[in-house]
């Protein structure tokens, strides 16, 4: 029997929908298989009010074009409580071509005394999954970086790093879509364009055409 329970009484969280601003909902303490059936179904039968759904590390913010009274919001995730508990999301693999050339990787394989092969090896056979994407458009964090490679972020961020520089971070793995500043430590390149704009132009631009990654994806890195 599909679960039919309100949306607001999932979570453990004393009150997992609370207002954030003045046009949007923050739904709170959500895994990423939740967060994925959530937005299908809010996205799916919308109410006419609402504008967005954007996934965050453990979160889900529901936007809307004008201010809306939180309890229509609570009926509304009340009605798609049951669809949206309907269903196996089955999580996609992308894989990642990289030209392991990176600037940082001697640095990073003396400092994890991995050497250069060993640090290769290590970052190929990682098991990644999408944790959130933000920093900028199209940037994924990825858990499920080896915890030999983690390493504190460099002291002093580079004030351009190139679109599709393959790096780490802390826990993290994660790829930079566009020119950007940052702080990681890059490990390689790939040819795989994360953000593509141009796709975002007229009024049937969707996200899944614009980033090439989403929250909740599985990704493979592939040395080239």
């Amino acid at each position: 029997m599909p679960n039919t329970e309100p949306v607001h009484q999932f979570e453990t969280h004393p009150k997992p929908i609370r207002p954030y601003g003045e046009r949007a909902f923050l739904l709170e303490n959500l895994n990423w298989s939740k967060r994925r059936r959530m937005v299908r179904a809010v996205e799916r039968e919308p109410l006419p009010q609402f504008e967005e759904a954007v996934m965050g590390h453990d979160n889900l913010l529901l936007i809307f074009r004008h201010p809306v009274p939180e309890a229509l919001v609570v009926r509304w995730l009340e009605q798609l409580a049951g669809q949206e508990a309907d269903g196996h999301v089955q999580a996609r693999t992308v894989e990642v071509p990289v030209r392991y050339d990176g600037i940082d990787l001697e640095a990073v394989a003396r400092e994890t005394g991995l050497g250069v092969r060993g640090v290769i090896d290590l970052h190929v056979r990682g098991e990644y999954w999408v944790r959130t994407m933000g920093f900028a458009p199209g940037f994924p964090y990825l858990d499920g970086l080896d915890p030999r490679l983690h390493l504190d972020r460099r002291a002093s961020p580079r004030d351009r790093i190139e679109p599709g520089s393959v790096a780490i971070g802390g826990p993290h793995a994660g790829i930079y879509p566009v020119a950007s500043p940052g702080g990681w430590h890059l490990l390689g390149r790939t040819e795989l364009r994360l953000f593509r704009p141009e796709r975002a132009r007229g009024e049937c631009g969707q996200p899944s055409g614009i980033f090439a990654l989403a929250p909740g994806d599985r990704v493979r890195f592939i040395e080239v």
